[in-house]
């Protein structure tokens, strides 16, 4: 299946077929996965072993980790990988625009990691306004809410369509 940037036709006619679709997400996931550790391990300047030592595997499971074509890798290990580096993890299922955007854009900085830095990054968190969305559908209108605050105050905004 093609890939780079831009997506021809042939690829936009081939992503429409579900079995096409779903090898090809598989694929970017497996890459993903392995791009990112390997990411997280240079950002750090380590070697495979240096690594395998600082997340208690050996250079031989770093390697597969790092193997895009692997693809056995468990939650179970990408939890100790993210543990032994004081970083989260988070795994979703994005609507497919923002899969397809995220993918299309990525770029390997986008992959590094800062471990955790201690309360004050929790605290910043708290602080910086945040905004949460939702509608809601009631007979034939719907409503649409958004509201949008952080420790000193919060606004909402309520609308309704017919």
């Amino acid at each position: 299946m093609p890939s780079g940037l831009p997506w021809s036709k042939e690829f936009s006619a081939q992503i429409g077929d579900k079995e096409d679709r779903d090898e090809y997400v598989a694929d970017q996931v497996r890459v993903l996965i392995a791009l990112s550790i390997r990411a997280l391990r240079e950002q750090r300047g380590l070697s495979q072993t240096a690594f395998g030592r600082l997340i208690g595997k050996p250079q031989s499971v770093v390697s597969r980790l790092e193997d895009p074509d692997y693809g056995k890798v468990s939650v179970q290990t990408l939890l100790e990988v993210g543990a032994a580096l004081d970083i989260p993890l988070m795994i979703s299922y994005p609507e497919w625009e923002d899969w397809f955007r995220q993918m299309r854009r990525l770029k390997k900085t986008d992959l590094e990691r800062r471990p955790f830095a201690g309360a004050e990054q929790a605290d910043q968190a708290a602080n910086d306004a945040s905004i949460l969305q939702f509608s809601a559908v009631a007979r034939d209108s719907a409503i649409s809410t958004t509201v949008t605050g952080n420790r000193e105050g919060a606004t909402m905004k309520v609308s309704a369509y017919a």
